[in-house]
């Protein structure tokens, strides 16, 4: 996962984030603000992890991941690690299959099942606002 932010001198501004995403910089914004109004102690960083991955927008809960957003050209990625707790409740979940299947074959890292989605378009943000509750309830 990608962005398309990869100057390690040059940590992105809300500006220059706002100018990469375009119209889905509101959604970017949802998925924020989402999470900092359901959750007690959440906040976001900028993270540089190398010249291959770039800038991300890392989103927290205490000190706790809760997943990374990397910046594309009109769009973004999300990115999250589901522990067995998690990604049970998710196969029980009525959350799309395409999801279930992605977490079903992902490879188990010690931070968990790794599920990536793009977050394109206002009908994104449902699932993802479910799988954000999985998350920061198991």
């Amino acid at each position: 996962m990608s962005s398309i932010f990869t100057s390690k001198h040059l940590q992105p501004t809300d500006e220059m984030l706002g100018t990469a995403l375009g119209k889905t910089k509101e959604l970017f914004d949802s998925i924020v603000f989402f999470i900092e109004t359901k959750f007690d102690e959440c906040h976001t960083e900028w993270k540089y992890y190398g010249l291959k991955i770039g800038w991300s927008v890392k989103i927290l809960n205490k000190k706790r991941n809760i997943l990374f957003a990397s910046p594309e050209n009109g769009y973004f990625r999300i990115a999250f690690a589901f522990g067995e707790k998690a990604f049970q409740e998710i196969i029980k979940s009525n959350l799309p299959d395409s999801i279930k299947q992605q977490l079903h074959e992902a490879k188990i890292y010690v931070e968990g099942r790794p599920l990536r989605l793009e977050i394109r378009k206002k009908e994104d943000l449902d699932p993802l606002y479910q799988l954000i509750r999985i998350k920061l309830d198991s």
